[in-house]
């Protein structure tokens, strides 16, 4: 079944290309995926039917079904897809996706799905979130919706066009004694949503409300304002650490004034009467006054600069490039290599008396006649700290003149020596795969980041800071240049060692706070700051670089807080190798081999229950991909899709039942499916949904062995036979605030069901949210 899926995957690729080719001449694949396809004089193709994993054609005029995606030119007919549906324009059509649907210029029709964007709507949008820049006719219904017409017919929560004013609130009260909230006002009525905690008596640790208030109001004078609005209140509360919240909901009514002191600030007061009860059954609580008071601030939209399509870190360089320029040693960077292993070993053995370190000539025959189990390290050490160790055998070659494939042997060496001679424990086969695959992905990552950083021509402290600084990304090669004194030698003529021209360089950074909740209960979890670097290296579609990571993109979280793991989120995706399968000025599409590496990782939250929000982790994973960027039409100055498939060599996930040793996680292999859908809306921002889906099989168990009387060492086990499927939905919103400074709010959606050979299934979910000031450097 999986050879026809990649069958279909690659084969789907080539016809969604020609579909696009409006201008084109030449067809390039036949389409072979099951439907009803012409293909008419000027090379284009129509399909009244097609079914198939991504469908893609010039006109669809009738049904078109796709388990990831839809694209088209232009739809008459019904789109209907797992996760995205993509259109140039729609007449007459009816898009239905899980996810998003996106109509870059007309949408004649109805869209259904979480996401809904149309720049020109005649017709309706029904989801979560509808977007359209013109709406002359049609209705948008939805939690929000957004147009630019001051006079569309809207039916949601929040209702927003250019003339809105939006308020950020910040009160105290008497129900729940503090709230956020933001105030849509609209030209008489507005709308409230918010949220507050503490809850008029209940658990002061674990309880809070989410409340949406919808009203009337009139202006008095210029700066003082009444109003009216009803309310409703969703309460959730814990009796210390119960499983469960109890939950509670809450009828309201307030009188409100307003006062503008001057453009940004005012003052807020409000009174009115609440009717608390739980929702089973309709059991009351309380009832009684409720009264407000507090701050409001004005938000004042002002234009704001569209980003460089190229970032750059340095100025005045970029128009000549020069490799580091050492030469080869590969002995020495085999010394190197070999001198990491001895040099921790030292250190367990002699500073830390770690007993797994006590070797000897017996204890590395033992491990060569043993050989390879499944080991039971912790999660951390396993799946990040083993990948980061062999990411510095990989830079002792490359920083030693090594090309990528020429270094990559040096990774599996120096994980082969270190598992046989570095400890007296069982070499572990996860460890080997771990630290090769790891350790090549992140080394390459580091060995080009420390390429962008350094510059041979500076001097002073700025020199001091850029040296230790790609030191810090890439030890090996900080090392090797203080040897060689590379690291103070200033050469006034020397070439850059990176080329902004050839390889683009997006990058950002993202201070804020996250929200982690408990067993998915929104009001126990816990804030933690966060920072987040995002790095996009090369361009996906330049077929003139085509070496090993000539283009890779990086995400890292990292968490400020000392409950949860410092690195809890790593994202790592690396192009192996690409070609492009069509490029003209509707579309350009480029196929490729994709290095993926994933890594998530979370505790239990502080004074909630002892489950783990999350765990999962893609170590060794390769797989083919599609990268597809389309046109600018309207107000969309970027829009990608993204589809890889991936086979996971090597990946962990969360066990309800494995605890052996440091381990409580299960290992195994399979697959992962991935895509990303990225808009860029000119002098607004930018929207991106990501979808992650694994499915990870532990194949080897223990169920059969004698516990009681094996040694935990040589247990051997991947974990808890079975298999874990697991979806994470990430959806981005960027709005610009000024210049290359934005606002960044993104949740994070996690759902997990694993079925067990010899336990009983488990179905587990959270989410996360994240809020935050992005910088574009």
């Amino acid at each position: 079944m999986m050879h026809k899926v990649l069958l279909s995957f690659v084969v789907s690729l080539f016809f969604t290309c020609d579909s696009w080719a409006q201008e084109s001449r030449q067809l390039y694949a036949m389409p072979i995926t099951f439907g009803d396809f012409r293909v008419m004089p000027d090379t284009t193709i129509e399909s009244v039917f097609n079914i198939g994993l991504i469908n893609g054609v010039t006109k669809q005029k009738g049904l078109s079904i796709g388990a990831i995606s839809n694209i088209n030119n232009r739809l008459r007919g019904i789109q209907i897809s797992g996760i995205t549906n993509i259109s140039s324009g729609v007449d007459r059509g009816l898009q239905i996706a899980g996810a998003a649907n996106v109509s870059a210029s007309y949408m004649r029709g109805l869209q259904m799905a979480a996401y809904n964007y149309a720049d020109t709507l005649n017709g309706s949008q029904i989801g979560l979130i509808n977007v359209a820049q013109s709406h002359p006719r049609g209705v948008q219904v939805g939690l929000v919706n957004y147009t630019r017409d001051t006079i569309a017919h809207k039916i949601g929560l929040v209702n927003i066009n250019p003339k809105t004013r939006i308020d950020y609130m910040a009160f105290v009260g008497t129900g729940s004694k503090i709230n956020g909230a933001l105030r849509f006002r609209n030209r008489s009525t507005y709308n409230i949503i918010g949220v507050g905690s503490h809850y008029m008596g209940l658990d002061s640790k674990f309880s809070g409300s989410v409340f949406y208030r919808l009203g009337q109001y009139f202006n008095v004078t210029p700066r003082l304002s009444l109003s009216g609005d009803i309310g409703y209140y969703h309460i959730e509360t814990f009796r210390d650490e119960a499983d469960k919240p109890e939950r509670l909901y809450s009828l309201q009514a307030h009188l409100n004034a307003d006062y503008q002191l001057n453009r940004y600030l005012g003052l807020y007061g409000s009174v009115g009467y609440g009717d608390t009860r739980y929702y089973a059954h309709n059991r009351h609580y309380k009832n009684g006054l409720v009264a407000q008071m507090g701050l409001t601030m004005r938000y004042h939209r002002s234009g704001s600069a569209q980003l460089p399509d190229v970032k750059r870190f340095d100025d005045g360089v970029g128009a000549t490039y020069s490799d580091d320029g050492t030469s080869k040693h590969p002995w020495i960077a085999a010394l190197e290599a070999a001198g990491i292993n001895v040099l921790v070993h030292c250190f367990d053995r002699f500073v830390l008396n770690e007993e797994f370190a006590e070797v000897n000539m017996h204890t590395i025959h033992k491990n060569f006649q043993k050989g390879f189990v499944w080991d039971n390290d912790q999660f951390s050490t396993n799946l990040f700290a083993h990948p980061y160790h062999g990411n510095l055998y990989y830079n002792a070659a490359r920083s030693n003149g090594l090309t990528f494939w020429e270094s990559a042997p040096y990774a599996l060496g120096g994980s082969l020596m270190w598992e046989f001679c570095g400890e007296i424990e069982p070499a572990a086969i996860n460890d080997l795969m771990a630290t090769t695959f790891g350790g090549i992905c992140i080394g390459e990552i580091t060995n080009r980041v420390s390429n962008v950083i350094l510059n041979d021509r500076t001097r002073g402290f700025r020199r001091f800071l850029r040296e230790f600084a790609a030191t810090a990304v890439n030890p090996m090669r900080g090392l090797n240049r203080m040897c060689r004194g590379d690291a103070w030698r200033v050469r006034p003529d020397a070439e850059p060692y990176h080329d902004y021209r050839r390889f683009p360089i997006d990058f950002s950074v993202t201070a804020g706070a996250r929200y982690l909740a408990d067993d998915g209960s929104m009001f126990r979890g816990e804030w933690n700051p966060y920072v987040g670097i995002y790095l996009e290296y090369g361009d996906p579609f330049n077929e003139r670089e085509n070496k090993p990571y000539d283009y890779f993109s990086a995400d890292v979280k990292i968490g400020m807080s000392a409950n949860q793991p410092l690195i809890n989120a790593l994202h790592l995706m690396g192009r192996i190798w690409s070609a492009p399968v069509f490029s003209e000025r509707r579309l350009d599409v480029e196929f490729g081999i994709y290095q993926h590496f994933n890594y998530y990782d979370s505790k239990p939250v502080k004074d909630g229950s002892s489950q783990t929000p999350y765990r999962i982790s893609e170590a060794a994973s390769f797989g083919p991909g599609i990268m597809m960027r389309f046109p600018q039409t309207g107000a969309l100055t970027r829009l990608e899709q993204r589809v890889f498939l991936s086979g996971i060599l090597l990946g962990g996930t969360k066990s309800d039942y494995y605890n052996i040793i440091d381990r409580d996680y299960n290992m195994g292999s399979g697959f992962s499916l991935k895509t990303k859908t990225h808009l860029e809306f000119r002098n607004f921002g930018r929207f991106i949904l990501k979808s992650d889906y694994y499915r990870i099989f532990t194949w080897k168990g223990y169920e059969h062995k004698d516990l009681a009387n094996t040694n935990p060492l040589f247990l051997n086990a991947q974990g808890d036979k079975g298999n874990a499927s697991l979806l994470v939905i990430n959806p981005i919103w960027e709005f610009d605030v000024k210049g290359s400074v934005s606002i960044n709010a993104s949740s994070g959606y996690f759902i997990r069901a694993t079925h067990y050979h010899s336990h009983p299934d488990v179905n587990a979910s959270t989410f996360e949210f994240r809020i935050g000031l992005t910088c574009h450097l």
